[in-house]
């Protein structure tokens, strides 16, 4: 299940990124956004009873399902708006996780007590200088 659940996310962000560089340009964003949160939570609804395990009551939420929206919004919208100015699809998702990683690192000692080695900072350092030689030889 480790690598799987990575192997999904990889495989959603590969179609999330195709589908959304090709939403169309004279769309309202947010009206693109508010059908395809429609037909997520649609497909959520069924996925339920695929994973039946856990509650499903409101009682069970807290605050985490607020930020998860917001993120998402943020995500979703940064995205279509970056592809409709002009970025690349390799250029616009890799600079986003990777300055992405750069803050989750040390958010991630600080909250959650996440270890950070050595060897993860040479990692973080060598995705920084990838991205600044991607982004200065274009």
């Amino acid at each position: 299940m480790f690598f799987a659940a990575l192997l999904l996310a990889v495989a959603g962000s590969v179609v999330y990124h195709l589908s959304i560089k090709q939403m169309p340009q004279a769309l309202n964003p947010f009206f693109s956004l508010a059908v395809s949160y429609g037909l997520a939570m649609l497909l959520c609804l069924a996925g339920m009873w695929w994973l039946p395990a856990g509650q499903r009551g409101m009682s069970a939420l807290n605050w985490s399902s607020l930020g998860v929206a917001l993120g998402i919004l943020g995500i979703e919208m940064g995205f279509l708006l970056a592809y409709r100015a002009g970025w690349n699809l390799g250029y616009a998702a890799l600079s986003s996780n990777v300055l992405s990683t750069a803050l989750l690192l040390p958010l991630g000692y600080w909250l959650f007590r996440e270890q950070v080695s050595p060897a993860r900072l040479a990692g973080l350092g060598l995705s920084l200088a990838g991205l600044w030689m991607m982004l200065r030889f274009r």
